[in-house]
């Protein structure tokens, strides 16, 4: 019989009476381990849709930054004294609500990372993003409305305001500076490894015995909590990542990479564990690229 807490918070799978998707169930069968609880979790709807049996677990806690500097920020947010405000996770966004109580400024530019920030973002301030971004942080820097930079703009028309993880990788805010921009970056939180507590026995033994045959790698924190918590990876786990920054850390951290999902999609990931789970998966692969966070 499984582990009560595996069962109850580890393996989800969609209602008896939620409709299911008719889709070929390419993962049937397959256990894939998505190391994040969160509700809704399209990226878990999408695998379950497949067919797989997915395990969730909470390795990672995210700790909020210095609430001193979060309220300079959303005072800073709320006066229009920036440009721009760029966003490049929900969680972000989650940091800063506690501080935003009034409506910000429609001249202030929002440019965010990914679908999940745009809902995130359009339900905290009820207004959509001005720039919508895919794939890693970095891909603001390929947005000319960023790196055409302020021009002859002078005070806060040149000031831009990035709030994001404490072990965010650097390049954007030094890609930002290089355009011209005087980036004011703040530390909305960080995130640590769990205890191995928090952790059901019934997945630790899943994992040591192979019954894993997918794991989700969705970021450098995570990926570090993986192999913490649960040491490296039976031979016969395939490990898919989100986007090439966290390609990058696993390979740092000696970790077999089998597919790069090129986007933070549900059906970017999706197709990417397919592809894992197949004989020669080299083509969702990415090379590999440096990362700090």
């Amino acid at each position: 019989m499984a582990d009560e807490s595996t069962s109850r918070n580890h393996l989800l799978r969609h209602p008896p009476d939620e409709p299911r998707e008719d889709v070929d169930a390419q993962l049937a069968g397959r256990g894939v381990l998505l190391p994040r609880v969160k509700e809704p979790d399209r990226i878990a709807s999408a695998l379950e849709r497949a067919g797989a049996e997915v395990l969730r677990a909470a390795v990672t806690r995210t700790v909020p930054g210095d609430a001193a500097a979060l309220e300079a920020t959303a005072r800073r947010i709320v006066a229009g004294e920036a440009a721009w405000l760029v966003l490049t996770s929900a969680r972000t966004v989650e940091a800063l609500a506690p501080y935003l109580h009034v409506p910000v400024p429609s001249a202030l530019q929002v440019a965010v990372v990914g679908p999940a920030t745009a809902r995130a973002w359009a339900e905290l301030a009820g207004a959509t993003p001005d720039l919508v971004a895919r794939g890693s942080a970095t891909a603001l820097l390929k947005e000319p409305a960023l790196t055409g930079g302020p021009g002859a703009a002078p005070g806060t028309a040149r000031r831009l305001l990035l709030p994001a993880s404490a072990l965010a990788d650097p390049a954007l805010g030094d890609g930002l500076r290089r355009a011209g921009w005087e980036v004011e970056q703040v530390a909305a939180y960080t995130t640590v490894t769990a205890d191995t507590s928090e952790l059901s026995q019934g997945l630790a033994r899943t994992w040591a015995a192979g019954g894993v045959d997918a794991a989700v790698l969705t970021a450098p924190s995570s990926t570090r909590a993986v192999l913490e918590l649960l040491g490296p990876p039976p031979s016969t786990t395939r490990l898919v990542t989100i986007g090439a920054t966290t390609a990058a850390a696993a390979r740092e951290l000696g970790l077999p990479v089998t597919a790069v999902a090129p986007s933070p999609t549900p059906e970017g990931v999706l197709r990417a564990v397919i592809a894992a789970m197949t004989p020669d998966p080299a083509i969702f692969t990415t090379p590999p690229s440096r990362s700090t966070s």
